[in-house]
């Protein structure tokens, strides 16, 4: 029950970073928006990524908590 306890844990604090990039990430996006056009283009694309990457890792523990959740029933 412990280590379920901690995985948890481990789950919401992870969460709680990608939350934290992506409100970093949406930051970015504004300051790109007063950048010259060729550097908005080059910099979009690295943040696009970095939004994609970031949903795929709150999906997956998603579904990982969703796991651990179930185990305990």
């Amino acid at each position: 029950m412990q280590n379920k306890k901690t995985l948890l844990e481990k789950v919401a604090a992870a969460k709680q970073e990608i939350a934290d990039a992506e409100s970093n990430l949406e930051q970015a996006l504004g300051a790109i928006q007063v950048a010259p056009r060729a550097d908005k283009m080059a910099v979009s694309e690295v943040v696009q990524e970095a939004f994609t990457k970031l949903r795929a890792a709150r999906t997956n523990l998603t579904e990982l908590e969703g796991i651990v959740l179930a185990d305990e029933g």
